[in-house]
This record gives C-alpha cells, sequence and structure tokens, in this order.
C-alpha cells in the first residue's frame, strides 16, 4: 500500500515551516540536467561538482518531490511535455535549493538543521509517527555549534537514538558505511514499507539555501537519471531558464554492471509493482517478486521475466536512447571514463566543462579530483574495470544490435575488453 501523498506533502510543508524557500521553477535561469542511465556514474560525478562554488544545487534526486506532486507516469517514468505543472512543485523543489554548508554556526542553524531532517525522515519512513520535538532533541543532543565534523559519526549516534525509538527504523537504508552502524537496528536485510523516496536514503548534511541573485546568476545542476524521459516538460517547468543537457555516459558493460550489482543490493527501490520474475534477482533477493529497481523505461513491463542482465541492458538502452533523442545544440557529452581518468584527462574534461557551464568549475575541482572520487550510492568499493569479472555474459549482451547501436551513437566502438 503506498504512502498517502497529500498527507505526507502536509507533513513536510508542516516541517519545514519558517524555513528559507523560492520558487525555484520561476527564479532559475540556467538550469543544467545531468542526463545519464542509472548507474552510469552521475551521482558520483554530481557529488564532485557540488564542491564547486560556483554551481547550484538540490539536495538529491528530485522524484520524491515529483512523486509527492504527482509528476510521474502512471505506466512508466515518462512526463509528457504538455503535463500541467502542479501549484507548489517550484517551492517544494526550492526549499532543497543550494549548497552544501561545512558548518552550523548557532543553535538556531542547528533547529533548521533538525527541521530538514526531520522533513527528509517523512519521504523516507512515512509510516512512522515523526515529529519535530523529539527529532529536534535527538540533533541537539548529536551534534554543537562549530564545524560540522564527520557525519558518518553524527548519523550513527542519531541513528541510534532512532532505532531505540522505531523499531522498525533500518539504518541499513542509508548510503553509510555498514561498518559505522554495525548492531545499530534490525540484523535483517532492509526491504522498504512505502517510501516517497528511493533508498540508498538521502543523509541531510548542513545546507546553505540559494539567494535570488544566485538563481539568476548560476547554474543549477539537476541529477536524477529518470529525468531522460521528462526533458521536454522539465523545460516548461523552469520557463524562465535556459535548460541545458549534459549527457554523461558509460559504456555499456561498465554501467549494465553497475545496474546488475545495484538490482541485488539492498536498495535502490524505485516501485512495488509485484509479479516479478526476474531471473537472478527475484530468486535471490528479499523483495524481488514485487519491487521493481531503478527508472521504468516505457515498455518495462515486457522485461518483468526476463533475465536480469537483459532488464538492465534494456535500462541503459533506454535512457540513453531517450536522451539521444531530446538533444539539442546547447548540449554537452562528457564520459564518465574521463572522470576517472588520469590527471590530464581529468583536468581536460573539467576545463571543457568549464567552457560549456560558462562557470569557473576547472580550478576549484581540480584538488577535488587529486584527492580521488567520493565513494557515493555504492554498492562496493569501486575498481578499475571491475565489470571484467562478469565480462562473458556481459560480452554478449553488449553485442546485442539494440545495444550496439547506442554504443555507436555514443562513440564506444571495437571490442568491449578495451573499453575502460
Amino acid at each position: 500500500m503506498g504512502a498517502d501523498f497529500a498527507a505526507v506533502r502536509e507533513r513536510v510543508a508542516r516541517l519545514r515551516s519558517g524555513l528559507p524557500a523560492l520558487d525555484v521553477a520561476s527564479a532559475a535561469r540556467d538550469v543544467v540536467v545531468i542526463a545519464s542511465s542509472s548507474r552510469g556514474g552521475s551521482s558520483i560525478f554530481a557529488e564532485v561538482l557540488r564542491r564547486s562554488p560556483s554551481l547550484l544545487h538540490f539536495r538529491a534526486e528530485v522524484n520524491p518531490q515529483l512523486r509527492l506532486f504527482g509528476c510521474e507516469g502512471d505506466e512508466d517514468d515518462t512526463v509528457p511535455a504538455e503535463f500541467p505543472i502542479p501549484p507548489g512543485l517550484g517551492l517544494a523543489l526550492g526549499a532543497d535549493c543550494g549548497r552544501p554548508a561545512d558548518r552550523l554556526d548557532d543553535d538556531a542553524a542547528i533547529d533548521a538543521f533538525a527541521r530538514e531532517i526531520a522533513a527528509r525522515l517523512v519521504l523516507q519512513w512515512p509510516e512512522l509517527p515523526i515529529e519535530l520535538g523529539p527529532v529536534l532533541a535527538d540533533v541537539r543532543a548529536c551534534t554543537a555549534p562549530g564545524p560540522f565534523g564527520d557525519a558518518q559519526a553524527f548519523y550513527a549516534r542519531f541513528f541510534a537514538r532512532l532505532a531505540a525509538r522505531w523499531p522498525s527504523f533500518h539504518p541499513g537504508a542509508y548510503d553509510l558505511d555498514r561498518r559505522g552502524i554495525e548492531g545499530i537496528g534490525p540484523s535483517v536485510p532492509f526491504v522498504p514499507v512505502a517510501p516517497v523516496e528511493e533508498p540508498p536514503y538521502v543523509l541531510p548534511l548542513p545546507w546553505r539555501h540559494a539567494t535570488p541573485n544566485e538563481l539568476a546568476t548560476q547554474p543549477l545542476i539537476i541529477k536524477t537519471p529518470s529525468n531522460a524521459y521528462r526533458l521536454p516538460w522539465l523545460r516548461r517547468l523552469f520557463p524562465n531558464a535556459r535548460v541545458r543537457v549534459l549527457h554523461l555516459t558509460r559504456n555499456a558493460a561498465a554501467s549494465i554492471n553497475g545496474l546488475y550489482d545495484g538490482w541485488r543490493f539492498p536498495g535502490f527501490h524505485s516501485h512495488e509493482v509485484g509479479n516479478l520474475d526476474i531471473g537472478g534477482y527475484s530468486d535471490t533477493t528479499p523483495g524481488g517478486d514485487r519491487w521493481w529497481k531503478f527508472d521504468r523505461p516505457p515498455g518495462w513491463r515486457a522485461y518483468s521475466h526476463a533475465p536480469l542482465e537483459q532488464v538492465c541492458a534494456y535500462q541503459w538502452t533506454s535512457a540513453h536512447r531517450a536522451v539521444l533523442a531530446e538533444t539539442a545544440s546547447d548540449s554537452f557529452s562528457l564520459r564518465f571514463e574521463d572522470v576517472l581518468g588520469s590527471r590530464q584527462r581529468q583536468e581536460d574534461a573539467m576545463g571543457r566543462l568549464s567552457d560549456w557551464l560558462g562557470a569557473p568549475v576547472h580550478d576549484k575541482l581540480a584538488g577535488v579530483l587529486a584527492q580521488g572520487l567520493p565513494l557515493v550510492m555504492a554498492t562496493e568499493q569501486p575498481r578499475h574495470r571491475r565489470w571484467f569479472a562478469r565480462v562473458e555474459m556481459l560480452g554478449p549482451v553488449c553485442a546485442q544490435p539494440e545495444v550496439r547501436a547506442v554504443l555507436d551513437a555514443l562513440g564506444y566502438v571495437g571490442d568491449p575488453t578495451g573499453w575502460e
């Protein structure tokens, strides 16, 4: 049984009452949509871009807000261009718009931080009786004014309190190092009940909300793979903005392998659809008989009884076909392999990106890339050519004509064993 979206909207709005919120849909002047397939590197890439003070972001993906406001296809993730823009959506998105902060300046900042955490918890656990008072007390007990410090340590302390209050609360649903939360909450694998947000759940961090001047002068980055099926509608959502597409590509073998791992991982549940019999998933993974994961491309139901590798190939192929069909003259294509590559390749890629964005991100990100890429939404520790462990399965999948056609369009040619 799904969540009551109207009730959840009301609870979230009440918890966020008094916090800064601009109507980002009307205020934004430059919107950049990172369009990619799921497991195409967009989470890591967006986290790198978050380190630049020249760019604005949402706290996380926009799917939860679109779902709350009914901007989600009944059958798949397509939102038609003519779909009405719901009143209030721009303000709800604006509450999440800004950039990360590294400190909580005073008690008022801690209270605002607690409000954001409480609102996010409602999106993740709508069945729990989440109220501001107890959450505020827990947050105050787990942090103090000043530099925020170690987010992992903060959330380990905070989650221990939540798990003691609500036995069904499961820290394993979050994008955290599992070693830091061992022994907190249930020991059984996590299977969601009726969330609005898709797991792994977001961990709110200290945040500075965007100002009207920033929205008028700085690019707003949007990272949500399902947006591949919403690009014409997104142009209508931001009527006063130049909406550009940053097409992030990654070779099919690496992305399909990441999808394969993600389907078998205790997270990434997107829709409870029932009646699934996906070989390699439904027979191995808790909830695998009913939970679809990642995006729902048009025609996804035809794969509800297919082998998992075929499901993943269809998701990769469909997303990039959708982006290629909508790419305009002012789009920009970037290979995730360049972001993963040598220092020179990284600098060249970020230099080209800076020129296209019209924002000085290159120099700001050089030091970040030198320290290594952040670990975000990962099913395991990244390693070079991790997909080679499944090359016997992935080689034939990538050789399928429909996959090969998209690879050719994206410029990935030759034998897959030569890809990075």
